[in-house]
């Protein structure tokens, strides 16, 4: 079973005060996510966020700093879920036909299910400090070789660079499909963005 960024927090041997402060945090985060994907981080008032899920604005501030911190959170949790979780689905799977045919369906759930996480990285990921930034990087990184390296076990010529570039373009195309889903149903949408990815590299 994969498990979706910001989902129910696992609370096990927390006391009820433990649990009910970080389900209000992750409930704070989704928020979050949402605004500032649709407003902008500049445009994204605390006040707002805490409304959103029934607090106020100063009550916020029992759970973060400030927005400099809920960005950091959001940007970074995503980045190292991902790639957490992709490498526990292909654990195992020693075929890179099928290592790839799983990553693919992976991001495309990510990218239907949750695109304001996507919007989010593409517009405010350079308000994160340098640090926040190198933890995301790295992340990315080593998620992208994993598609990377299925590429190049599966066919010679996505061997080193090439497989990056590949897996980068594939990733961008899988990212975008939420632009279309103004105008076709989610299943649609769903089936061709997996049709097209695998087609893309050879798995149609």
């Amino acid at each position: 079973m994969r498990s979706h960024y910001l989902a129910e927090p696992a609370t096990e041997g927390l006391s009820a005060r433990a649990a009910a402060k970080e389900q209000r945090r992750v409930e704070l985060l989704r928020a979050a996510a949402e605004i500032m994907s649709d407003k902008g981080f500049h445009g994204t008032r605390l006040e707002e966020v805490g409304h959103a899920v029934g607090v106020s604005g100063p009550a916020v501030y029992r759970h973060f700093s400030g927005k400099e911190e809920i960005l950091t959170e959001l940007m970074t949790g995503i980045s190292e879920h991902l790639l957490s979780e992709a490498r526990r689905i292909v654990d195992g799977l020693v075929d890179p036909r099928e290592r790839l045919a799983v990553l693919i369906d992976f991001q495309v759930d990510f990218a239907l299910s949750q695109p304001e996480l996507i919007r989010l990285h593409n517009r405010e990921l350079f308000r994160m400090g340098e640090e926040g930034r190198g933890r995301v990087r790295s992340a990315q990184g080593s998620y992208l070789k994993m598609f990377a390296e299925a590429l190049g076990e599966m066919d010679p010529r996505y061997k080193g660079e090439a497989g990056r570039i590949t897996a980068q373009l594939v990733m961008g195309m899988i990212n975008s499909s939420e632009l279309t889903r103004g105008w076709a149903s989610a299943a649609l949408v769903r089936r061709q963005t997996v049709a097209a990815a695998r087609a893309a590299v050879g798995l149609a």
